[in-house]
């Protein structure tokens, strides 16, 4: 059981959750070296400086073997909200920030929920309180065909991405991550909703669900049969349960959503069911 954390150099925040990562546990620098960094271990967890900006990093897996990629990364958003966020990456359309058109990575759901409940716990444990802390819908490249990935990120500008709190949360995040991704839960396949996923971020925390693949409400237009029957054998493990954000999407959407759902054999629930499910 391996897990690879790659930081790019031309990341500010990878970076910066690189020193994080050495300078608060034990890692031993070997002799291994990729594009000219030495690579660093920690157990089985490896740690891997990258050349290129993360998300044009493709196949990496033709260089690494491991059951699962972590990216360390930054995140920009327009409204530069200070964030602390996590998703999988792959395309539901086309590839302008990098990976393939219509094509997903492999979703660790387990994985991620892991990640997020390190993220809110150290989040609130070192003081970021008034920082952003959640899910994003599956977007952007790398293109990783065989290994299972994860992003965990810090937003949203330069400032947020030196900030050595946030780098040490993210730190703490993928080690805990490389110590517990293998956690079985039940993986859910999400429809709907803003990019930020409030209510799959919900559902992570509050269930026992896990969140894999989320498909928000401004690429439901461009959703098939074939692409949901994708996002599903692009995940491991893999969903038995669609979950819609039911007021994230328009009337035609949820039609479509949940013809295609029952069609492939999944459990058609709305979100705040499930939650409330597990609270009663």
């Amino acid at each position: 059981m391996s897990v690879i954390c790659f930081c790019s150099q031309q990341d500010l925040a990878a970076q910066n959750i690189k020193r994080q990562l050495l300078n608060l546990y034990p890692f031993n620098k070997t002799s291994d070296t990729y594009d000219n960094q030495a690579i660093h271990q920690l157990d089985q967890l490896s740690l891997v400086t990258l050349e290129k900006d993360s998300i044009h990093s493709d196949n990496l897996d033709d260089d690494f073997s491991a059951d699962l990629f972590i990216f360390a990364s930054r995140h920009k958003s327009a409204a530069f909200q200070p964030a602390l966020l996590t998703h999988i990456p792959g395309n539901w359309a086309g590839a302008e920030l990098g990976g393939k058109a219509s094509t997903l990575c492999i979703a660790p759901p387990s994985a991620m929920k892991v990640a997020l409940h390190t993220l809110s716990s150290e989040q609130h444990r070192l003081g970021l309180h008034n920082w952003a802390c959640g899910l994003e819908a599956t977007h952007h490249g790398p293109f990783i065909d065989t290994t299972p990935v994860l992003y965990i990120e810090i937003g949203s500008t330069e400032q947020e991405w030196q900030n050595p709190t946030a780098a040490e949360i993210v730190a703490r995040t993928i080690v805990s991550v490389a110590q517990r991704y293998s956690t079985p839960y039940l993986a859910v396949l999400g429809f709907g909703g803003p990019h930020y996923c409030p209510g799959f971020t919900r559902l992570n925390l509050e269930t026992d669900f896990a969140v894999s693949h989320v498909i928000p409400k401004y690429h439901l237009n461009d959703l098939s049969e074939s692409l949901v029957s994708h996002a599903i054998e692009r995940s491991s493990p893999k969903p038995t349960y669609a979950a819609l954000d039911w007021k994230g999407m328009k009337g035609n959407q949820r039609e479509q959503v949940i013809n295609i759902a029952e069609s492939l054999g999944l459990h058609v629930e709305r979100i705040h069911n499930l939650i409330r499910q597990a609270t009663e």
